[in-house]
């Protein structure tokens, strides 16, 4: 057995890698733009500077966004430091002749038109002598060279670091940026400027270019290219936190950690997943009992016809069923009303408790939540169960222990019951990373903080970091089910060996 735990665990990161390659792949891929959603002022109205929107997609808040999660980076590899001065060339013309307006029967499609300009705004800093060679041609055309100081104006603005404990060198990195930023956007050609101020700023930029030229790398070697390809990427950006356990921030207030929201809400979710996959465990063992034992007859028709029933009925009815239902009624061998929402009762209560009557202050509360999240579990896993037990009761083993005398609930439970639990291991091993999917419905019913609203909203709000997270924590709680999974295989049933 330690040679296979040794391989499983061996085999662990590799598969984790994979898991979060695919993920990461598929939600940058993913259609629309996440940023767009911070763009929406207070009045509803979408926030657009007119000025800057040509090369930085939208404004400064909309570029800072981008830049703090690395959505400027290509996703995998990065061929940008390797466009040519026709590649450059090629897509300035097509925003300079393709712009959507109502007198160009050649315009682009406006969404084509603006992931065009988001992505070579993107692609700028890489090809900033490129520009450069565009902006001073007196061969180019005027909208050209006008569209080219955008971009270059924008592949020369770099973003400030952020956060309390800056180094010095981080703070003296601010100080110059913040000058490069400012003079740039003086820089900026425009169409009411004069010969004189045109021919001024252009020498400007060249000026500009030439003395930042090496501390921005604008012109990298031939291995700086190829180690662009691999390591300046948004994925090569992610994984360098995920090995330093930095999940990230959440997207809505950079001051929130994903670990310490996600660590607010463990305790609702692990309990909401935990206790019901062990209540439902051992009730299915012993429902299915009843109806193996039953087979054909009253019992096992009516509990298969109930457990239909149930397993058919969505959560969304039968939670409110609960809520209306408990509604004026004490809870069990006690004058306390039953609770419909919270996990425990108002802090003013709950701090004043002593520890025993927290418990049952807890176990009050999450009463309906349970059932409402396990019985379709329940439903759906007796049936399982009891196809299970059929079949080990089928086994020669089992008839020769019956006819040796063997009683009936050492039968059942050393002899049928160790067999058939294999079957509802497997089952409930491989369920082990919901734990962190929570249960939307019934957190959401039942006022419940857990990590399934939590997770939603970070859907609806294109939250990488918390989407990434649910991902990688989940696929890394569901292989250490798959690996306690069999391990219990073992200790079930002597013959299953992991050699």
């Amino acid at each position: 057995m330690l040679h296979y735990l040794i391989r499983r665990l061996l085999l662990l990161p590799i598969t984790l890698f994979a898991i979060i390659l695919v993920n990461f792949v598929i939600i940058n891929l993913a259609p629309g733009d996440p940023v767009t959603i911070t763009e929406i002022s207070p009045e509803g109205a979408a926030t657009r500077k007119a000025d800057k929107a040509l090369a930085f997609g939208s404004d400064e808040r909309y570029l800072q966004f981008r830049e703090h999660y690395g959505l400027t980076l290509p996703i995998l590899f990065n061929l940008w430091p390797y466009l040519t001065q026709e590649d450059v060339h090629r897509s300035l013309q097509t925003l300079v002749e393709q712009k959507p307006t109502l007198q160009n029967p050649q315009a682009m499609p406006v969404k084509e038109y603006d992931a065009l300009r988001i992505n070579f705004g993107d692609q700028a800093r890489f090809v900033m002598p490129k520009l450069l060679q565009v902006i001073l041609a007196p061969a180019q055309s005027k909208e050209m060279r006008l569209m080219a100081s955008r971009f270059f104006v924008r592949g020369g603005t770099r973003q400030a670091y952020l956060g309390p404990d800056l180094t010095e060198e981080q703070k003296q990195f601010n100080r110059k940026i913040s000058k490069d930023n400012t003079l740039l956007s003086t820089l900026l050609l425009t169409p009411e400027d004069t010969p004189d101020q045109w021919t001024k700023k252009t020498e400007a930029l060249e000026k500009w270019y030439e003395e930042n030229e090496k501390f921005y790398n604008f012109q990298p070697t031939s291995g700086q290219r190829i180690w662009m390809i691999f390591f300046d990427t948004r994925f090569y950006r992610y994984m360098s936190k995920i090995l330093t356990l930095d999940f990230g921030t959440l997207r809505n207030d950079t001051n929130k950690t994903v670990i310490s929201e996600v660590t607010k809400r463990f305790k609702y979710s692990l309990t909401l997943a935990i206790i019901p996959m062990f209540i439902t465990f051992f009730l299915c063992q012993l429902f299915a009992f009843v109806m193996a034992l039953n087979q054909k007859r009253w019992p096992d028709y009516t509990l298969n016809v109930l457990f239909l029933i149930l397993y058919a009925t969505p959560i969304f009815v039968v939670a409110p069923y609960l809520i209306e239902k408990a509604l004026n009624r004490d809870f069990p061998f006690t004058s306390i009303p039953i609770p419909i929402s919270g996990f425990t009762s108002p802090d003013a209560i709950y701090d004043n408790q002593t520890s025993l009557q927290r418990f049952y202050d807890v176990i009050q509360h999450i009463c309906l939540p349970i059932i409402a999240i396990m019985y379709g579990g329940l439903a759906a896993q007796t049936r399982l169960s009891r196809t299970a037990i059929l079949e080990v009761m089928r086994q020669d083993y089992v008839r020769t222990a019956w006819a040796k005398g063997v009683s009936l609930p050492t039968l059942l439970v050393k002899h049928i019951g160790r067999n058939a639990a294999i079957t509802i291991v497997t089952s409930i091993a491989g369920s082990l990373g919901i734990v962190l999917g929570g249960s939307l419905i019934v957190e959401t019913i039942f006022d419940i903080n857990g990590f399934g609203k939590f997770f939603y909203d970070a859907v609806i709000n294109r939250d990488y970091n918390v989407i990434m997270f649910s991902a990688l924590a989940g696929a890394f709680l569901t292989l250490l089910g798959y690996l306690a999974g069999d391990i219990a295989y073992t200790l079930l049933d002597p013959r299953v060996t992991l050699e």
